[in-house]
């Protein structure tokens, strides 16, 4: 623009300032300030209220009223408007400074500004951060004298503050007189009084209102605000019922809607229901959190203590070894199990091996380069406190344990999930790298996998195929990760590890750190190989001094 010749004006440098703002380039927008005011270009009301909105975006609340004191300091003064006003209150809102909102709020009255809902709005949010009704109230009185028209965000704010100053029957007649004054009311008012019924622990209040807005369009947050007033009033068969409706109003519950209902579950012992949830979160596509696994777990130890006071039996001898014998916390271990050893998985990056690798301090022979994720701990894969996890699982029983002695080894993941049956594997192979370091000759891995059948129409008829599962995908995945080599195929469900094909993987060639020329050894490496050349070149002389 100004290569061409054209010389940018106040709109020019204000829109430049206004794009800095919506960015979040403070330095940016003060840059561009900074140039307007080298070039003698006056700023106006736009500029100086696009550089307090940047400032109170970025945090910088005491350089947002720097700015408001450049607009008196005009040879002309520019007196604020109510965007400046909203921009001020909500900068000094963002950084937490209440009081100091409600002082600029006085602006309002000084510079005689009557202002939109918007800026009223700002101002009832300030004063919900600290339950603060009757300066709520007071902002509602202000609007309504200079004849300012509430909106649905307005009634939402305030609305919201009545909650968080638990004054619950406040907020139903606010709505009800919004109705009366032919306000429109949707959503977001009624999502805003179900919020201040669940702050209260009001579940009647709750339930009435969601009966009432059936005929509004629901939304996920307002039902979940629902539930949780009735999870905290005790009213958990309540809650299960409206998740029922919840779907017949055609929307899925999320993380949140399950969380609610299993820490409830929980606070009234309820294991049964607890599961039940679980079960359908599954369902629903809902990955279970730390909250639901917490919940379940802690519910299946409760009734474990209780069994084992009571001198109830909870061990079965069936198998020949001792053996947990309830289905209930078996099943929920196995689950929980598998969420924990996926938090140690280690992220499948390249570089990341290689870095391992690296700490190792060894490098295969370039003559036939092996991989050398059978030298890690963990194996590359996981953190090497899985196999802990997986070795105290086997001595409970909740996963099978794998005899040595056998020939060949049979690992069974057929009933285990994806973590669990990857890390069972991995903890088989480091057994196995023991026996072999102990002198021990490798048995053939045979690995028993899950298929799944399938049907389809073919011009002779419909044909049934077995197809492999997520867990047989996985296993072969990791082994091809691992460049351990196997026979069979997984949709097959079994595959074979050659006991040969385990030894050379176990044992690969390494480079040695005296081959090749000295200008290519490694600094660790050469110093190594120095070291032990002095040391022997000491014993041939007879120096033996440990100096």
């Amino acid at each position: 623009m100004v290569n061409a010749g054209v010389e940018p004006n106040v709109h020019t440098y204000g829109a430049l300032i206004d794009g800095c703002a919506r960015a979040g380039q403070v330095a940016k927008a003060f840059g561009a300030y900074g140039i307007m005011r080298s070039k003698n270009v006056k700023p106006d009301r736009v500029v100086f209220n696009a550089l307090i909105t940047a400032c109170g975006q970025s945090g910088a609340v005491d350089r947002a009223f720097d700015v408001l004191a450049e607009m008196g300091a005009e040879t002309q003064p520019i007196d604020p408007d109510h965007i400046t006003v909203g921009a001020l209150m909500k900068a000094c809102a963002n950084a937490g400074q209440v009081d100091r909102a409600r002082e600029v709020y006085k602006m309002i009255h000084q510079y005689n500004i009557k202002g939109t809902p918007e800026v009223y709005t700002i101002a009832i949010s300030c004063c919900s951060q600290t339950g603060d009704w009757e300066f709520a109230c007071s902002v509602y009185g202000d609007m309504t004298s200079k004849g300012v028209v509430p909106d649905e965000m307005f009634l939402s704010a305030l609305i919201d503050a009545a909650g968080h100053a638990e004054k619950l029957d406040a907020a139903f007649e606010i709505l009800q007189k919004a109705r009366v004054q032919g306000i429109h009311v949707g959503i977001v008012s009624y999502s805003s009084l179900m919020e201040a019924c669940s702050n209260s622990k009001n579940w009647q209040k709750a339930l009435e209102l969601y009966l009432k807005s059936m005929k509004i369009k629901q939304t996920v947050s307002t039902v979940n605000a629902l539930i949780t007033a009735l999870c905290d009033g005790d009213q958990l068969q309540k809650a299960v019922e409206v998740l029922v409706d919840m779907k017949g109003l055609g929307f899925s519950p999320n993380s949140i809607t399950y969380s609610l209902l299993l820490v409830a579950s929980e606070k009234k012992d309820d294991l049964e229901a607890g599961l039940m949830l679980l079960s359908q979160a599954k369902k629903d596509g809902i990955c279970p959190n730390l909250v639901m696994c917490r919940c379940i777990i802690g519910m299946c130890l409760r009734r474990f203590q209780e069994a084992c006071t009571l001198g109830e039996p909870v061990l079965s001898f069936d198998s020949g070894r001792s053996q947990i014998n309830n289905e209930c916390w078996f099943n929920a271990a196995i689950d929980v199990l598998s969420q924990v050893l996926g938090c140690l998985q280690l992220p499948y990056d390249a570089s990341l091996k290689n870095r391992l690798i690296e700490n190792l301090g060894v490098s295969c022979d370039t003559s036939g380069c092996s991989n050398l994720c059978s030298l890690i701990d963990g194996f590359g894969e996981y953190d090497p406190r899985a196999f802990s996890l997986i070795e105290e699982a086997a001595s409970l029983g909740i996963v099978p344990c794998v005899s040595f002695k056998q020939s060949p080894i049979v690992v069974d993941a057929r009933n285990l999930q994806t973590h669990t049956a990857e890390v069972y594997l991995l903890t088989v192979l480091k057994g196995l790298k023991h026996r072999l370091a102990a002198g021990a000759k490798l048995p053939n891995i045979n690995i028993l996998l899950p298929v799944e059948k399938t049907q389809f129409l073919s011009p002779k008829g419909e044909k049934t195929i077995n197809l492999a599962g997520r867990v047989s995908q996985a296993i072969s995945a990791l082994l091809r990760r691992l460049g351990l080599q196997y026979q069979g195929n997984e949709s097959y469900g079994k595959i074979r590890i050659n006991g040969l094909t385990l030894r050379r993987w176990f044992q690969p060639k390494l480079a040695s750190p005296f081959s090749g020329k000295p200008g290519d050894w490694s600094s660790s490496q050469s110093r190594l190989g120095k070291e032990i050349i002095h040391q022997q070149r000491d014993i041939r002389t007879g120096n033996l001094s440990l100096e």
